[in-house]
């Protein structure tokens, strides 16, 4: 007999800059779709059907590295009132000291939302910085830069029904998530091989 799939929500924690828009000081070869706090800001292509299918199949949150002022304004802008958990923003990030280069890096430590009542395991983190969550890279799906230049990018299309199969799975830190757009999710049978 199979084990019953998680019955808690699966929480996707959202990046803002980069993963699901680009914001720029200066206007690229084309208009910008918003402005935010002096930033000429440009939405990812399909976008919209990406954030209206998460909002519809799962918790969302966002958590960006920039300030508030910023990051509150592109929120607005991206999402209807009410429909996120939580908004954070730099004030949340923990700040640690990169050994190597002696730079400081903005981290997003997940466990802070086990305060809030969500389960690491049932928790996926959306972003293009890895080492944003170099203390829970097990939740992390790394997606590809988006820099506004891009007409073309399907990277949120693919996205979804990769969360989607995602969604089922009781622990999102057991399954191996890098070069997920290459990989046919394995789940384990009831002798615990692969099926």
């Amino acid at each position: 007999m199979m084990p019953a799939a998680d019955a808690s929500p699966l929480l996707l924690v959202l990046d803002l800059d980069e993963t699901l828009i680009h914001a720029s000081e200066v206007e690229l070869d084309r208009p910008a779709d918003f402005r935010a706090v002096g930033y000429h800001v440009y939405r990812r292509p399909h976008l919209q059907t990406f954030i209206d299918h998460v909002l519809a199949h799962f918790q969302v949150g966002v958590w960006t590295s920039s300030g508030r002022t910023y990051a509150e304004a592109v929120v607005a802008a991206l999402f209807p009132p009410q429909s996120l958990r939580f908004a954070w923003s730099s004030e949340r990030c923990s700040i640690s000291r990169d050994w190597t280069t002696g730079e400081y890096l903005n981290r997003k430590r997940l466990q802070k939302l086990k305060r809030h009542g969500y389960r690491l395991e049932r928790m996926l983190a959306i972003d293009d910085t890895p080492y944003k969550h170099a203390y829970n890279y097990g939740n992390l799906v790394c997606v590809r830069e988006y820099l506004g230049e891009d007409e073309h990018d399907d990277e949120l299309l693919h996205l979804i029904p990769y969360l989607d199969r995602l969604s089922g799975e009781p622990n999102m830190r057991a399954i191996e998530k890098r070069r997920w757009r290459e990989r046919k999710l394995q789940t384990v049978g009831e002798d615990g091989s692969p099926s």
